[in-house]
């Protein structure tokens, strides 16, 4: 059964103002085949050029359309729709009083076929029906139950072609990502190491696909954390950022087996497999003995990790260390103590003065707040 069968969805399945107006372009002169844009006037030549029925043809986008959206369009403020910015039908997903880190928004069907790259970090999931997904000059057919997690700055594009096309989009800044996905980050899978790779690499030109077809934990989680952006409650930000971290566990629990990475690049040394490293020997590795167990010279690996990541390696282990710390606040009823000794800290102090630096507040105010914000 179709979860549209729902009378609650009547929300998603009504075409917003933009979408009646896309449509009667579509309608007239179907663009499913045309080349991905950035911009409106590329979009708009195309159309004249391939016109066979006449139909007026608005001078301005009927949503905002641009090549590059930023953290700052979105959250920590009254936010419209991300498609439909400065569309004067546009309406507020949140009240001015909600700090938002989490939005979630349908994608506009009948949308041209516009590609973009964003700031943040956006999850796709095609709830019903079915869409075409754009990527390095490649085609992706994907359909209900499909699951795309695209990182900052990879350009990409979707299209949806009918009413029962039905893709919400679930965008949130890098670091509430980070945030939100820490506590999982020790799996070993294939998803993982995606993650891993797209918080510590400076450069990265992957995404992962997830089929998850028939799983109506995930259609449930991806419903509710539609229905509760809409709600404009107090504490709706709460239930948001717990839903995205049930999304994540039942992702890596039910469907390690079913992502695939697509355009990835393979690097000599994957750096994930460094991080990992790092990770389980974080108590006695150093510079010398990594270099030794990956037979690379000292300054090579340094040089590796400083370009792919952003960090050098005393940095990158101090990060490690910080966040396994903050997992096992929240996960565990270990005193601060023990788990500065399970980290690889000797001195205490100093382990203060670094948690504080990253996370703003100190162990114990963490481990009562319960959540990584």
């Amino acid at each position: 059964m179709k979860i549209l069968n729902s009378p609650s969805l009547n929300s998603l399945m009504k075409l917003e103002t933009a979408e009646i107006e896309y449509k009667k372009l579509y309608v007239a002169n179907p663009y499913d085949n045309f080349k991905p844009v950035s911009t409106w006037q590329a979009f708009a030549d195309q159309y004249r050029a391939k016109m066979k029925n006449p139909v007026k043809f608005p001078d301005q986008p009927l949503s905002g359309i641009r090549p590059r959206f930023f953290e700052s369009e979105f959250f920590s403020q009254p936010v419209t729709h991300p498609e439909q910015n400065g569309n004067s039908n546009s309406k507020l997903i949140y009240p001015p009083h909600l700090n938002s880190e989490i939005v979630v928004f349908k994608h506009l069907r009948y949308l041209p076929i516009m590609e973009h790259t964003l700031e943040f970090v956006k999850i796709s999931y095609v709830l019903n029906g079915h869409c075409k997904f754009f990527l390095n000059g490649k085609t992706y057919d994907l359909e209900q139950g499909d699951l795309v997690i695209v990182p900052p700055n990879l350009k990409q594009a979707f299209f949806c072609n009918a009413d029962d096309d039905i893709v919400v989009n679930i965008i949130m800044r890098r670091s509430s990502f980070e945030d939100a996905f820490s506590p999982l980050l020790m799996e070993q899978n294939d998803i993982s190491n995606f993650f891993l790779r797209m918080l510590y690499r400076r450069e990265f030109s992957q995404l992962v696909l997830v089929h998850c077809d028939n799983d109506k934990e995930i259609e449930h989680i991806i419903f509710g954390l539609y229905m509760e952006s809409q709600a404009s409650m107090h504490g709706s930000q709460i239930i948001l950022n717990s839903y995205v971290l049930l999304l994540f566990g039942q992702i890596i629990r039910n469907h390690a087996d079913d992502a695939t990475i697509l355009e990835g690049n393979i690097d000599e040394q994957p750096v994930s497999n460094i991080i990992q490293y790092i990770r389980v020997n974080r108590k006695d590795v150093n510079l010398e003995s990594l270099a030794q167990h990956f037979n690379l010279s000292e300054g090579y690996i340094s040089r590796f990790i400083k370009r792919e990541t952003g960090y050098s390696f005393s940095q990158l282990l101090r990060d490690i260390k910080m966040r396994e710390a903050a997992k096992l606040l929240i996960s565990t009823k270990m005193s601060i103590e023990e788990i500065i000794d399970k980290v690889g800290y000797t001195d205490v102090s100093h382990f203060y003065k670094n948690f504080k630096k990253i996370f703003g507040v100190t162990p114990a105010e963490y481990r009562q707040k319960g959540v990584g914000h």
